[in-house]
């Protein structure tokens, strides 16, 4: 009994076609491509039956994946059983989906990130497919701010309606405390200007952030922590409870900022404020006393009768 199995296969998908079609780079697409490519074609089924494609030692969530990011893949033989009369023979052809999304309202289009892993490339393409000169890249971010404007630069004469940020309520917090957050960019239809803008994207393993949140911002490492004042030993113990590390710190010796690494830093000393640094990882600068001093060099060690924290940090 033959029965269509495309359902069933459909079925065992963890991800959409859409979601999926996001997953893959280019690099990789093409790769998978080649894989499918490379299978032998059978020899030319009976008349009224289709050929099916088959993902040759491919799992099954990366066959799927494959199928949704390339979008069209043309198998022939040159002159073998399964090659159409009157198609000369082509290589594979891999077209893959937008890497950005264009939204026309009145006369701005609105542009946001569909695809954050694409080549640079495939950005500055589509933006010049719409007629604007504008220049896109990704910088690893902290997590609350992935996915948002993080820089951008215009050329001379470019008015202040020409290239504006879309935001977002609550999507983020920002340094001064807002949660009003750029997750896209509006032009002006017809801006002849150039432009640079930058999005924060997921880092990589191991990859420290470009730019970052307040460390205690929903969604980061630190969110709801009391750390400020506290000693540095306290501090740590509650981030050691989060299976966060600190890799470097930050000492003001008068006007000059001290790199100071782990075990360099007393226990006792307090911690005036944080950053977000790489994945579970963050930045603390410290000092002897409770705040930050104005100006001069610290003294070697807390004064005594220094006020203490009033309780430990919580974690």
């Amino acid at each position: 009994m033959n029965r269509d199995i495309d359902p069933l296969i459909g079925g065992l998908a963890s991800v959409t076609d859409r979601q999926a079609g996001t997953l893959l780079p280019e690099d990789a697409a093409t790769a998978l491509a080649d894989r499918i490519t490379a299978t032998a074609v059978p020899s030319a089924p009976a008349r009224g039956r289709r050929s099916p494609v088959m993902l040759i030692g491919l799992p099954l969530a990366a066959a799927g994946i494959a199928a949704a990011a390339v979008t069209a893949v043309v198998m022939t033989r040159d002159g073998g059983p399964g090659s159409t009369p009157g198609v000369t023979p082509t290589s594979p052809r891999v077209v893959l989906a937008a890497a950005l999304t264009f939204t026309r309202k009145g006369g701005y289009i609105d542009v946001r990130v569909r695809d954050p892993l694409a080549d640079p490339k495939r950005y500055q393409e589509e933006f010049a497919a719409h007629g604007l000169r504008v220049t896109l890249s990704m910088v690893p971010a902290s997590p609350s701010i992935v996915g948002t404007v993080v820089a951008m630069e215009t050329s001379e004469n470019t008015a202040e309606r020409d290239v504006t940020t879309i935001t977002a309520r609550g999507g983020c917090e920002t340094g001064g405390g807002g949660d009003v957050c750029p997750v896209g960019v509006r032009i002006r239809t017809g801006y002849k200007g150039t432009a640079s803008i930058t999005f924060g994207r997921e880092a990589r393993p191991g990859e420290q952030y470009n730019s970052s949140a307040p460390a205690t911002a929903p969604g980061e490492v630190m969110h709801g922590m009391t750390y400020r004042k506290h000693r540095v030993g306290e501090v740590l113990a509650a981030l050691r409870k989060r299976h966060v590390t600190v890799p470097e710190y930050r000492a003001m010796e008068g006007n000059v900022s001290n790199v100071l690494k782990p075990g360099q830093v007393p226990p006792t000393w307090y911690v005036h404020s944080a950053t977000p640094w790489a994945k579970n990882q963050v930045l603390l600068f410290v000092g002897p006393r409770p705040t930050e001093d104005a100006g001069g060099a610290p003294p070697a060690s807390a004064p005594p009768g220094a006020p203490a924290p009033s309780a430990t940090p919580t974690s």
